[in-house]
């Protein structure tokens, strides 16, 4: 379990209340799966932006990865 106010944790949450989507990926971008699902649950294409945040960014020793 995420320790409560994480920082990071806190910024995906406040991030994903805007309208974020988490998704599982590498450094390549998005696992193809994945990325296919999203499209098929929001037909109309829209702008964003894409952020990778590596492993190590939740794997502090303090927390667990997040689901």
């Amino acid at each position: 379990m995420e320790i409560d106010g994480h920082p990071t944790q806190d910024m995906i949450e406040e991030l994903e209340q805007r309208g974020a989507v988490r998704m599982l990926g590498s450094t390549s971008g998005p696992r193809i799966d994945t990325l296919r699902f999203l499209t098929e649950q929001n037909p109309e294409e829209a702008a964003g932006i894409w952020l990778f945040l590596p492993q190590q960014v939740f794997q502090t020793g303090l927390d667990e990865t997040p689901l």
